[in-house]
């Protein structure tokens, strides 16, 4: 049971090829959450948790672990990941990690 006050903190890194592709990934998490609903409610807050570093994205973003929260993650970290060569997000309640959010290594 998840009580109002409890919060789900994601943070980890997504490294890109190039930093052209890093900023392509962030304009489509932007659009992503300019489009949906749910993502928009939580507010322009999104952008912000987001810190740019060569051709890496930090991410560092805490919400209240509501299923809606935690479902417009999923859906912003799946887009953003769609480019990137490796990384990932852990989601932690209570210092427990309770979801991540990888990037497959491509094999040729």
């Amino acid at each position: 049971m998840m009580y109002p006050s409890t919060v789900i903190r994601y943070a980890g890194t997504f490294e890109f090829p190039d930093r052209d592709l890093l900023e392509q990934a962030l304009v489509r998490v932007r659009s992503k959450i300019d489009e949906e609903q749910e993502l928009a409610a939580l507010g322009g807050g999104w952008m912000r948790c987001f810190v740019m570093r060569d051709r890496a994205v930090t991410v560092n973003l805490a919400l209240p672990a509501l299923q809606r929260n935690r479902d417009a993650a999923a859906e912003i970290f799946a887009a953003l990941a769609i480019d990137a060569l490796e990384g990932n997000v852990t989601a932690t309640i209570g210092g427990f990690a309770v979801e991540w959010y990888s990037v497959a290594p491509w094999r040729s």
